[in-house]
């Protein structure tokens, strides 16, 4: 320390200045997309008590549009309009209640950034607004009329010495209360909305408030079986019972047009309602009335779990489930787009981006891509209705563009969650995973009654159908014989009796125990021609005459054939859903194909770049290490794109123009073989063969070989166990057939149940594997199919010594096949 005698000295304290660019800055960082600015100042009336908001655009496709916003709201006095508006982030709406004076309304407006929304928008704001005495009796009797300038602002130096660019003066009160509230007008609109912009806009602002279909219990097209347990949900909080509610106008280039919920309400089947308002948890799933009438297994079903915690949301919800949304055509398909999904409203105003086109906020979209089979879902069992389980509930599942509903969230219940800064999004904390695990929670119940409703339909259909094939046979027992009039759709001349001989009744039975027949042409049943061909032949005689009259045991004809004909339809219509999949998958393949060659490109491309560096003399020595290893990973990583783009154009690619011919058994192994390369060293699986060097198939599509090979060979990679052994075996089957064994170790397969593997969507994997794939159970039953197609057989059999599965497959010549 230094001793010294202390010079008292008096200094004035500096002040902050602003500078004008600040609004421009906190504009662009406060509020995201042009909708929520929009949004702030629709907000803004709703805090100052307004029941109605005119929102007008005129000419926003040009440089000099115009958005207005018109309240009758509270109003802003001379007075105010300086000490709260033109005050960045005041404090005027905080406090203890923090609440509207006259309705109760809990605000909405938190940062004080109304005015900057104005600035994000346009470069000109006017503000004219009418104050109600009797609420703004304190701070004088006399309005305010306003004109801000932003680009003339900015023009100055800082917000402390303003010279131009806000001119203000006071306007008297009219003694009448016509023309009370606030209107705000925007002017030299910042952005020229094209018309893809428009539409986005105003689809957003469309859905800035939920719709009467998701607010209103009572709504009709909404009816439900059974009772509510929300009666009318809690969609804002205002402590007085003479609020007349809010209601926003849309006018000019922003009319929203015709309003297609009730159309759309006529093709909802279930509503989920999520009761989070106590300690405990309610759901109630339940079939609207209208599907009720189509689908009598449908019935309500009540589920509870408990709801404790400091940070556990307390919320409302009501969602509506359309599975068949994704089909809609023409005006419905736009209203699809941009209304389904579970959409986030916190005091009645919409929380963007959740539930949008493309967000995946509860992760449906992602489940139902590559998401379980079978939902783990906490709920009390005592408290809440039984329920049949089906572990593969979640094949039923849907997408986002399956849902139409809404969470309805207050302030005063979600203290725990945030809100981003830019005032889209909530911050992901523990609140916020509460608020999704308890939504998503309710979406799976619904998925899981869904499918418990589709086994029972399922039952009441194949019992049906048992009925149906029992009335068919009594009308086949007392009906003469007939001959079969057409080739065998099978093309095998032998099949069936000679013209004249009448059939056996069960020559062209399914063998037992095909499983895969789901996945296999139909072979058509020789009973089922018998009847078609005698209702055709009925019909034919009646087309011939000029007054057609069908006798009774005619009619009895014609209708037997309606009956095999209606079997048929269903059956196909059963196997639509599944069959739409695989053909999207396919088509996926096809154009995986274009982006794997280019990335093939890419990657020789960055190589090329690399080489230099590699020979560089100013190089340091770490940093040309550093180099090699980022030139041998690309290599590697080129060598797997070029055995992925090998597989892929050599098999999976359709190719019209190729024919059936007999594949060297061997060729074809190698190209699968070059797809697993990385995983059987990953996993220190050993592939070995002992096939013939011209060991060949009957004539079989290229393709269809390379998908059998690769379908049993991944079966077998995954259950050989690492270290393991993969071996396949081949011999000549009859004159030109083949017989390939693909043996394994691992884990045996029972072969007491081994055609159980053979059946859709039956697997023992759980991984989800790149290459291997992740066990959707149905490699086994298309492979099935696809060999049963060429009359051949597949089949578990006894395996060697030294391995624990081993799988037969017999592809025998055509000339040969019985």
């Amino acid at each position: 320390m230094h001793a010294g005698v202390p010079i008292k000295e008096v200094r004035s304290v500096p002040g902050f200045t602003v500078d004008t660019h600040l609004l421009r800055e906190l504009g662009e960082l406060l509020v995201g997309r042009a909708s929520t600015a929009l949004l702030e100042l629709i907000k803004n009336a709703y805090d100052a008590d307004a029941s109605d908001v005119i929102l007008h655009a005129q000419n926003i496709d040009s440089s000099n549009g115009l958005l207005q916003i018109v309240d009758n709201g509270n109003g802003m006095t001379y007075e105010r309009f300086n000490s709260a508006f033109l005050r960045i982030a005041g404090r005027d709406k905080e406090g203890a209640t923090r609440r509207s004076p006259r309705y109760g309304r809990r605000y909405t407006g938190q940062k004080g950034i109304g005015r900057l929304a104005a600035h994000k928008l346009a470069s000109t704001l006017k503000v004219v607004s009418v104050p109600w005495p009797e609420v703004n009796a304190e701070s004088g009797r006399s309005g305010v009329s306003a004109f801000l300038d932003w680009d003339v602002i900015e023009e100055q130096d800082t917000l402390n010495d303003l010279q131009a660019g806000i001119h203000v003066e006071r306007l008297g009160i009219p003694s009448t209360p016509q023309n009370r509230g606030t209107s705000i007008e925007l002017g030299r609109l910042r952005v020229k909305w094209t018309s893809p912009q428009l539409a986005a806009f105003v689809g957003e602002l469309r859905t800035a408030q939920p719709p009467p279909a998701l607010t209103d219990a009572n709504w009709l097209p909404g009816a439900i079986v059974g009772e509510r347990i929300i009666d009318q949900p809690l969609v804002r909080d205002a402590t007085q019972s003479n609020d007349p509610g809010f209601n926003v106008t849309y006018s000019g280039d922003l009319d929203v047009g015709d309003d297609f919920w009730d159309q759309a309400g006529s093709n909802f089947q279930w509503l989920i309602e999520i009761d989070s308002l106590g300690d405990v948890v309610k759901y109630k799933i339940s079939p609207l009335q209208s599907y009720a009438k189509q689908e009598p297994e449908a019935k309500p079903y009540y589920f509870e779990k408990p709801n404790v915690g400091p940070d556990k949301c307390r919320f409302q919800a009501r969602i509506f489930t359309n599975p068949n949304s994704s089909t809609r055509r023409g005006p419905l398909a736009g209203f699809v787009q941009s209304n389904s999904g579970v959409r986030v409203y916190l005091e009645g105003f919409r929380v963007l981006p959740y539930g949008e086109h493309g967000n995946d906020w509860l992760g449906l979209d992602r489940d139902y891509r590559s998401g379980p089979r079978f939902y783990k879902i906490d709920i009390d069992q005592k408290a809440s209705d039984a329920l049949e389980e089906d572990k593969k509930e979640a094949l039923s599942a849907t997408s986002n563009i399956g849902y139409f509903g809404a969470v309805f969230l207050t302030e005063e219940n979600s203290r725990g969650l945030k809100s981003l800064v830019n005032r889209e999004g909530f911050v992901p904390n523990e609140a916020f995973s509460s608020l999704v695990d308890l939504v998503r929670t309710g979406v799976q119940l619904g998925v899981r009654v869904r499918r418990a409703v589709a086994n029972l339909v399922t039952e009441r259909e194949r019992a049906n159908a048992a009925a149906e094939t029992e009335a068919t046979d009594n009308e086949l027992r007392s009906a003469p014989s007939q001959p079969v009039s057409r080739e065998r759709s099978s093309g095998n001349k032998n099949e069936g009796d000679q013209a004249g001989s009448g059939p056996e009744p069960d020559a062209a039975q399914p063998k037992p125990g095909r499983q895969s027949d789901v996945l296999a042409p139909l072979v058509i049943n020789l009973r089922a021609e018998v009847i078609i061909d005698n209702a055709r032949a009925v019909a034919a005689r009646l087309r011939s005459l000029e007054y057609p009259l069908a006798e009774a045991d005619e009619l009895n004809t014609l209708l037997s054939g309606f009956r095999v004909a209606q079997s048929e339809l269903d059956r196909l219509q059963s196997l639509q859903p599944d069959l739409r999949v695989l053909a999207s998958v396919g088509l996926q393949l096809g154009a995986f194909v274009h982006d794997v060659n280019g990335m093939l490109g890419q990657a020789s491309t960055v190589r090329q770049l690399l080489n230099p560096l590699l020979l560089d003399p100013e190089l340091s020595r770490s940093g040309g290490q550093r180099v090699r290893r980022v030139v041998k990973a690309l290599d590697e990583l080129t060598h797997s794109l070029s055995r992925q783009s090998s597989y892929l154009t050599d098999v999976l690619v359709a190719d019209p123009r190729r024919r059936r011919s007999r594949q060297k058994l061997k060729e074809r192994l190698a190209v699968v073989e070059r797809l697993l390369h990385d995983q059987l060293a990953k996993r220190h699986v050993v592939l070995e063969d002992k096939l013939g060097e011209d060991l060949l198939t009957p004539p079989i599509f290229p393709a269809e070989m390379g998908v059998l090979l690769t379908n049993l060979l991944t079966n077998a990679v995954k259950n050989a166990g690492s270290p393991g052994r993969v071996f396949v075996d081949g011999r000549p089957l009859g004159r030109k057939g083949v017989t390939l064994l693909i043996h394994n170790t691992g884990v045996a397969v029972d072969l007491g149940e081994a055609n159980r593997w053979f059946l859709p969507f039956e697997t023992t994997t759980t991984e989800v594997n790149e290459v291997l794939g992740q066990g959707l159970g149905l490699g086994l039953p298309i492979t099935k199919a696809l060999v049963e197609d060429y009359r051949g057989e597949i089949s578990f059999v006894e395996p060697p010594a030294g391995y624990a599965t081993s799988i037969r497959v017999d592809l025998p010549d055509p000339q040969e096949r019985r």
